[in-house]
């Protein structure tokens, strides 16, 4: 090959090289822009979903979450469906630590949207992801950082254990798109 020929190829490869970096640089500004809207979503759809919760009487109010700093000897919060009519199952709580029992008679397809994508994913996985970054910066250590494990048998979810969930918010905003998800999933045995 001639001098020439070299020259275009590496003009071509350093143009390939900078598109790829402009375009990687687009991707992250579009995921943090996701992350910003999928934030805006979850306040914003489980908002309206308390505020239809406030206008009815108090006795379909579910349990409230108590002080999560406090607990040291374990709570349970029975999760119902939004008219109060139908157990979907337990939260048991201690510490750090959830665990989630299907209610008897209650079958959850792990797999489907609702649970899979929007809770495991969106959810779960967002908090797991922001812990993540806490331990990169040195923010928490790695067994203090938000995990959770899903147990399933042909797809059917068993349990789910969630560990260092940390905060109050975290606490409702688990529970209320958790009671989403299950309403969405939910069929009988």
């Amino acid at each position: 090959m001639e001098n020439s020929d070299i020259q275009f190829l590496l003009n071509i490869r350093t143009k390939l090289n900078e598109e790829v970096d402009r375009l990687k640089d687009m991707i992250a500004r579009i995921e943090e822009q996701i992350e910003i809207l999928d934030g805006q979503i979850a306040k914003t759809s489980f908002t309206t979903a308390d505020a239809a919760l406030s206008k009815t009487s108090r006795a379909q109010v579910p349990t409230p979450v108590p002080p999560l700093a406090k607990i040291t000897e374990p709570q349970s919060i029975v999760i119902m469906d939004k008219a109060s009519k139908l157990e979907l199952g337990i939260l048991e709580i201690i510490d750090q630590t959830i665990r989630f029992l299907p209610a008897e008679g209650a079958v959850y397809d792990i797999t489907r949207g609702a649970f899979a994508r929007f809770f495991v994913e969106r959810i779960l996985g967002k908090f797991q992801q922001e812990d993540r970054h806490r331990v990169e910066n040195g923010e928490i250590e790695w067994e203090d950082a938000f995990d959770f494990e899903v147990h399933a048998e042909d797809n059917i979810l068993g349990e789910m254990i969630i560990r260092n969930y940390g905060d109050e918010n975290r606490m409702k905003e688990i529970q209320s798109t958790l009671r989403w998800a299950l309403e969405k999933t939910y069929s009988a045995r």
